[in-house]
Parts: structure tokens; C-alpha cells; sequence
């Protein structure tokens, strides 16, 4: 991985220049400079030509955000995460260095957080979804410290590891929300390498790892969710199905939850003294989205399944974690919807007859169970059904698995994926996979 350099200390600066001079009106306007934006922008913006794409993007660094796990387990640096916004940006791009305020698609504009406007012919919205801290009481006040900590912010993610390390004794809790998320399988991660990293220091025997999950599985493929509960079973971590986090009182170092479901205990509370906590916060749609007519019931944007089209309108498309797609919110969701959502779009524009690509519902999930050993999770979130690469079984703990998701993918992210040219594994199972019917 490379580090921030120096040699682009001052190019964010220049591109937020560069921004109050560009054009207000471009062929695609791309909301998202995360890892479907560019992936989309990449491709388009070398088909369309020069300044025929723009790109609105807040941010001035970019993170690789399947790495966090590592980080907060002490496995890799925040440095090794991110590199410069200005360093990812497709050349071809305009990047427009601000937020989306508004979105109006019977006008094709989109305001911007200073007031002014840019509209469009084709708008592709890429936004990601939004960390909720203030969604879970006292949350807010006691994150980053009271033995606080969360891998799914840049903010907070080295303290998960600085904290882990000053546990002695007690609980030790893990928490999934009710909400959709993206990487659902980061909070259960997590507690696995804490596990390890005790064993490590000599004193698990002092601690209590308790995994809480508001929903009611460990894992949503069924393949996969008998692999985790064998794992937490033979790692004597307590798995809570239904529990839900309303509360943390930091000071006091409790944590409340809210019994869920439909057993004898649901609508209860249950409030447990912790001395470490890694919350995955709740999320939600971006209000610039959940406010518009982009947006469904639920505040996604509201996109057919199959072809990534906006229901409504037709020169609107989404991709990843801020789409209504109802399948795992992942990076590898978002490069296998990247090569459909840019063949549909590209065959829209240039007037073409070529039938729609389909999206399969496809998506993966590494699961890392310790260093050196990971359970490659890759499914449809459509069927329910696992869609593996490789010609083992890939629900097992594995070396190699880890080794692809710790050391290869991070290679392939930065060179392929957020270039356009990387569009998930299905060519590369066609020979790692040849007997396989999925």
C-alpha cells in the first residue's frame, strides 16, 4: 500500500479550485466518489470524453474500507487504508470537491452545498449510506473513548486495537444493529481476532466476549451461518440473536439492549456492564436522497433489481450501499453491479439495442476468523445461495482465503477495481471453479 504523499498536499486544494470554474452541465453527473462512483466515472469518463463527466465528492482522501477490520485488529496501519482523493480521480473527471444538498430528477440537476447548481443528462448515484452514532442513545458522547470503539469509521477504527489492548478482565462486547449495513460481516470479525489477540496475551479465561446481533442469524446464508456459529462455538464466544443496542452510558460502562423478535423476552431490556465495546453504528439513506423522488418507502434510491435503472426515471442509476438492491451492501457487490450498471447506461446513451446485462445479486463477504485464517463467503443476495469462486469449500476456515482478502484484493482495489476494469471473480471462476453450477 502506499502512504499519503507529499506530492499531493496541495492537490485537493487545486481540484476545489479547479471546481468553481467547470461547466454547470455534463453528458453524466456521478454522485460518489467511493468505490462504485469511480468504478462507473472510470469507465465512462474514458468513453465519453473529456470533461463529459463530473463527479461530486466531498471527500479529499479515499478509504478502502474492507481494510478496517484489519486495522482495528492490529493487523495493518490506517495508512495502508486510504490514498488521496486527488490521486483516484479518473483524469478524464471533473471532481467537483463538495456534497450533494438536493437532487431534483424532473429538473436533471443537482444542488450542491454552497447553493449553487449542476445538471445533467445521466445521473448515476453512488453515494454510499450514512453512519448513525446518534441513532443509539449516549453513543455520541462516549465513542473514541470509555472503551468505545467502532472499525466502520476512520475516526474511531485505531482505537478498537489501542483499546483491545488494555483489557484485563470482564465483557468484551460486539454489536450488529437492525438496521442495513454495509459489510455485514465486519462486526462479527471483529470479536474473532479479539478472541485471538487474548489468547495471545494469556488471559481470555478473564474475559466474556458476547456477540449481539438484532437479527436472527448469525449470518444471513445458512452455508455460512453454520460455519460462524461452529467458529464462535469453539471460541467460546456467546452469540445473542435479537439483541439490539439502544444505549451506552459510557461513564458507567453499560450497554443497553432491546430484546427483539417475537419470544418470550421480546420488547425487554438488558443492560450489561462491558469493558470493551466495538458498536457497528446503525445507518441510513443520506437525507439529500431520502428527501427526494429518487428515493423508495425505505429512503434508498429506488432502482430496478436487475438492470440498476431508477423505476421512474429513466436516465437515473444507482449503485452500491445508497441502492434500493436487496442484496449485501459489500465492494464486491458494487464491482459486479459497476460492469452491468456501465453496460446498460453506455448502450442508453449511445441509443443502442443491445439487451440489458442483469445483475445477479452477487456479493462476498470475507469473513476474518483470526490471522492467517478466513471464511470466503460469496453469494447471491437474491437467491440466498452461495456463488463460490474457488473449487474448495470455501465455508471453512483457509490460509489462502485470507492471504487473497489481506494482500491480494487491496492490490487489485486500487490498480483494477477503481479504474473500471474490475469486475468481480466470475471470469476467474469459469477455470478456479470449473465443476461448479453456480
Amino acid at each position: 500500500m502506499l502512504a499519503l504523499g507529499t506530492r499531493s498536499v496541495l492537490r485537493p486544494r487545486w481540484a476545489r479550485f479547479a471546481s468553481t470554474a467547470a461547466p454547470s452541465s455534463y453528458k453524466l453527473v456521478v454522485i460518489g466518489g467511493g468505490a462504485g462512483g469511480l468504478a462507473v466515472s472510470s469507465t465512462l469518463s474514458e468513453k465519453l470524453g473529456k470533461n463529459e463527466v463530473a463527479i461530486v465528492e466531498p471527500a479529499t482522501r479515499h478509504y478502502q474500507q474492507p481494510l478496517f477490520t484489519f486495522v482495528g485488529g492490529g493487523l495493518k496501519s490506517l495508512g495502508d487504508t486510504y490514498r488521496p482523493m486527488a490521486d483516484v480521480m479518473p483524469p478524464n473527471a471533473q471532481w467537483i470537491n463538495q456534497a450533494a444538498a438536493t437532487v431534483d430528477p424532473e429538473a436533471n440537476t443537482v444542488t450542491l452545498a454552497d447553493g449553487s447548481t449542476v445538471s445533467y443528462e445521466y445521473l448515476v448515484v453512488a453515494a454510499g449510506i450514512e453512519l448513525n452514532f446518534a441513532g443509539v442513545k449516549g453513543l455520541e458522547s462516549a465513542i473514541g473513548k470509555n472503551g468505545v470503539a467502532s472499525n466502520y469509521s476512520p475516526k474511531y477504527v485505531e482505537k478498537t486495537f489501542e483499546f483491545l489492548q488494555n483489557v484485563r478482565q470482564g465483557n468484551a462486547l460486539f454489536t450488529m444493529p437492525a438496521t442495513p449495513i454495509k459489510c455485514a460481516g465486519a462486526p462479527q470479525k471483529i470479536a474473532y481476532l479479539a478472541d485471538e489477540l487474548l489468547r495471545e496475551k494469556g488471559i481470555r479465561d478473564n474475559v466474556t466476549i458476547n456477540y449481539y446481533t438484532a437479527l436472527g442469524k448469525i449470518f444471513a446464508v445458512d452455508k455460512y451461518a453454520n460455519a460462524m456459529n461452529e467458529v464462535a462455538k469453539s471460541r467460546n464466544i456467546n452469540v445473542n440473536l435479537f439483541h439490539d443496542l439502544v444505549e451506552v452510558d459510557g461513564p458507567a460502562k453499560k450497554a443497553t439492549f432491546k430484546v427483539l423478535g417475537s419470544g418470550p423476552s421480546a420488547g425487554e431490556s438488558v443492560t450489561v456492564p462491558y469493558e470493551f465495546l466495538h458498536v457497528t453504528p446503525p445507518m441510513k439513506p443520506f437525507d439529500f436522497i431520502k428527501n427526494s423522488a429518487l428515493a423508495n418507502a425505505a429512503g434508498f434510491v429506488d432502482v430496478n433489481q436487475y438492470t440498476l435503472q431508477h423505476n421512474r426515471f429513466a436516465n437515473v442509476y444507482a449503485i452500491g450501499d445508497c441502492s434500493s438492491l436487496p442484496t449485501s451492501k459489500t465492494a464486491a457487490a458494487a464491482a459486479a453491479q459497476s460492469q452491468v450498471l456501465k453496460h446498460n447506461l453506455l448502450a442508453q446513451i449511445q441509443g443502442s439495442d443491445k439487451p440489458s446485462l442483469e445483475y445477479t445479486g452477487y456479493t462476498s463477504c470475507p469473513l476474518v476468523t483470526g490471522k492467517h485464517k478466513l471464511v470466503l463467503a460469496e453469494f447471491s443476495g437474491y437467491s440466498g445461495q452461495p456463488h463460490e469462486t474457488f473449487f474448495f469449500n470455501q465455508a471453512n476456515e483457509h490460509a489462502f482465503s485470507y492471504w487473497l482478502t489481506a494482500d491480494v484484493l487491496p492490490t487489485v482495489y486500487w490498480n483494477s477495481m477503481l479504474k473500471g476494469t474490475w469486475n468481480g471473480p466470475s471470469a476467474i471462476r469459469k477455470f478456479a471453479n470449473p465443476t461448479s453450477s453456480n
